[in-house]
């Protein structure tokens, strides 16, 4: 099964919680996440995020697009944090795009904000 066989089986289990891959001339990868990073949806999502990791070349930009996700928890921070450091060991650039006030606040206030490459779209 490949990449976007993977994401579309998930994208019609978790309507609520979406993982949409968009085109994007600045990254080899731009995937936009949506709904609220709770436990479950973050435990959901784990494998599918890694899978997206090997769609990207060695040395390339990984973005996640963050500018729908409502709420992250502690489960939804540790996802990022893992997906960073595997990134890093495959020499991906990973950034996060249009990060919501209320999801930089959160991971801010975990002294976390400063290890991730952040991204505020043009428009």
């Amino acid at each position: 099964m490949d990449f976007d066989e993977i994401l579309d089986r998930y994208n019609r289990s978790h309507p609520l919680a979406r993982i949409e891959r968009r085109p994007s001339a600045s990254c080899d990868l731009l995937l936009a996440l949506s709904g609220d990073m709770e436990m479950k949806m973050s435990s959901d999502m784990a494998p599918i995020l890694v899978a997206a990791l090997l769609e990207c070349p060695s040395r390339g930009r990984f973005t996640l697009d963050l500018s729908r996700v409502g709420y992250i928890s502690s489960t939804g921070v540790g996802l990022l944090a893992t997906l960073m450091v595997s990134a890093e060991k495959r020499l991906i650039t990973l950034s996060l795009l249009d990060m919501p006030s209320r999801v930089r606040n959160i991971m801010d206030t975990l002294g976390l904000l400063d290890f991730f490459k952040l991204e505020a779209s043009d428009g």
